[in-house]
Formats: C-alpha cells, sequence, structure tokens
C-alpha cells in the first residue's frame, strides 16, 4: 500500500516563489492572488522604461517584499538609483518611491481596493493609477498612510506631474485603440 506524500504548506509568500515564470504570484495579508500578466499592459510600459528622469531608477513589475507581503506594481521607481538587492527570482526588499498600476478588468479591484492601502502603509510616497481605457491618470502623494489625490490628467498625452516635475513622460503608448 502505498502512502501519499504529504505537501508542506507554504506561507503565501512562499508560495509566491514556487509559481512558473510566466504567472505574476502577489501575497497581500495572507492570501495569494495568481495572475497572467496581460500583454496590451506592457506595451505601454516598454516606452517609459528607458525614459526614467535623471535621479530615478524604475523597472517594471519588480516583486516588492513589504513585510510578508510580495506586490507586483507595473512600475516602480526609486530615487537616488537602483535598489542594492536585485538578484535573478528574489524580491527587492527597499520601498520605493513612486509606484504605478495600471488598471485592467481583471486587476482593477485588487489594485485599488488592496494594493493601494498596502502600498501607503509601506511608507511608499506617490502612486500613479492610469486607467488606459478611459485615458485617465491619478497622481496621488501620500499623507500619514493615506493617499492624497494630487491631479488628474484626463486624456493628456504627455504630463508634467509629481513626482516627475522636471521631465515630460509620454502617456500615450498607455491608451487602448479604438
Amino acid at each position: 500500500m502505498r502512502n501519499a506524500a504529504t505537501r508542506k504548506m507554504l506561507a503565501p509568500y512562499e508560495e509566491v516563489q514556487t509559481l512558473p515564470h510566466y504567472l505574476v504570484g502577489e501575497a497581500l495579508d495572507g492570501v495569494l492572488y495568481v495572475s497572467a500578466p496581460p500583454t496590451a499592459r506592457k506595451q505601454g510600459l516598454t516606452p517609459l522604461l528607458g525614459r526614467a528622469p535623471e535621479g530615478w531608477w524604475w523597472t517594471s513589475e519588480p516583486r516588492l517584499l513589504l513585510g510578508q507581503d510580495v506586490l507586483v506594481p507595473d512600475l516602480a521607481g526609486w530615487v537616488g538609483g537602483r535598489p542594492p538587492t536585485l538578484p535573478d527570482g528574489a524580491f527587492i526588499d527597499r520601498v520605493p518611491d513612486w509606484i504605478c498600476e495600471v488598471l485592467t478588468p481583471a486587476t482593477a479591484k485588487l489594485d485599488l481596493a488592496a494594493k493601494l492601502p498596502r502600498y501607503a502603509r509601506a511608507g511608499i510616497r506617490n502612486a500613479w493609477v492610469i486607467n488606459p481605457v478611459h485615458r485617465v491618470v491619478e497622481v496621488f502623494r501620500q499623507e500619514h498612510e493615506h493617499w492624497v489625490l494630487v491631479k488628474t490628467c484626463v486624456g493628456e498625452e504627455q504630463v508634467r506631474v509629481e513626482p516627475f516635475e522636471r521631465v515630460d513622460l509620454q502617456l500615450s503608448p498607455f491608451w487602448t485603440q479604438e
């Protein structure tokens, strides 16, 4: 008679590491969320990645380790250069100064209701929420672990907004073609 092998139960942040590379895993408040990265959203990120403003380093879909939570914003940026801990497949445990979430029907609820409050509690200073269907960018500043809406950009092709007031950033790659 064969005995079934018992599987060790992993914490959600540990479970993230066991997922195949083509899936995005996030752990928030003890719950594991798994999604496939939408290609349309990634296409919008590509032009921005080569244009980090002077003094900034940013990357797409970093795996941020915030306590026991693992969150994967669409973009994250750090003032003063790249975090010192960037080994392949590992987490970045340095809190970014800015994050950007690009909403999709599959991710909007998690991004807005769960991830944004967690980013504020982690001390991230600025957040952008991009809605490509409606061509809207909401720019937030964190104050006392809560987000304050600083500016709403509607339909603009390029912007100069917090925290990148000194450079024009192109938004048109994000806009959904009709």
